[in-house]
């Protein structure tokens, strides 16, 4: 096993690993660990703020993955890796149908070429989406759906694609699985602030596609709270990297005093897939992982 503390995330577009567990990514880098970050798609259905997009023959995906580059070296991450799937767009929207879309990918299928990164990666602790998507979002549904499969099968004696050198990679088995939460209280609060402002909760985001108070109601416990107080301006600098899709944060937050915000921001939270979460809350992910010679 690696020796030196490695950590991996897995996400469905570029930006997710910024406006999600920015902080988190940032902390554990300025420490001196190994963070890889796996992206599975080219984010190309991504709604887009036009304003901040440059004025060439780019295209969405090749923008956005200029854009994930700028954000990874402001967060310190070692490496980025990338899956060839396109961005499937909002639940019932007409990209879920690509052929190239990430939802039209068999989960197995998907979680064997995780395997291999994780084989080659080493990671001692592997973070990605909670089950529901966060708010909904199908990739985020079908990457935390491969990277758990992926996460078990990748310490079994099973093939999985070869490596770059053609090589398979001995198997590797990761010592703990979180997925990006947060508090469904401060949540609440946020729906109960835009029912009393005359603002409906249930059609949020530039179209109107995203319901909080069914997101309420999704149960993400907390068995981390990782504090990222020192590492909310790299968070913001990897963020505003993401100039396509960076809108300043949720319209609820902004509204706020900024040490308030930062107060809201100062944790990243995260549930614990593997090992059964036990009554003690962590503050950090690496709590009781086993370093081998």
């Amino acid at each position: 096993m690696n020796r030196l503390r490695t950590l991996l995330g897995v996400f469905a577009h570029p930006d997710d690993e910024s406006f999600g567990p920015g902080g988190t990514l940032a902390r554990y880098a300025a420490q001196g660990v190994q963070v890889h970050v796996i992206i599975a798609t080219d984010g190309d259905a991504g709604t887009v703020n036009e304003s901040h997009r440059r004025q060439d023959n780019r295209t969405l995906a090749q923008e956005r993955s200029e854009e994930l580059a700028r954000a990874a070296v402001h967060l310190g991450i070692t490496s980025i890796w990338n899956l060839p799937y396109r961005d499937s767009g909002m639940r019932g929207s007409p990209d879920n149908d690509h052929p190239r879309a990430l939802v039209q990918q068999p989960v197995q299928s998907l979680a064997l070429e995780l395997v291999d990164y994780i084989r080659r990666l080493t990671p001692h602790v592997v973070i990605t989406h909670d089950p529901y998507g966060g708010y909904g979002h199908p990739d985020h549904v079908r990457c935390c759906e491969a990277a758990t499969v992926a996460f078990y099968a990748a310490g079994q004696e099973i093939a999985a694609p070869a490596s770059p050198a053609g090589a398979q990679m001995p198997p590797h088995r990761p010592q703990k699985l979180y997925y990006t939460c947060f508090d469904k209280r401060m949540l609440r609060w946020i729906v109960k602030f835009m029912q009393l402002t005359g603002r409906n909760p249930r059609k949020v985001g530039r179209n109107e596609d995203v319901d909080l108070v069914q997101i309420a109601g999704w149960e993400t416990p907390i068995h981390a709270r990782i504090d990222v107080d020192a590492f909310l301006d790299q968070k913001e600098r990897a963020s505003r990297a993401h100039a396509s899709q960076y809108s300043g944060g949720p319209s609820t937050l902004r509204a706020l005093p900024r040490p308030l915000r930062r107060r809201l921001s100062r944790y990243e939270s995260y549930t614990r897939a593997f090992p059964a979460p036990s009554a003690y809350q962590e503050p950090d992910l690496f709590h009781n992982v086993v370093y081998h010679g």
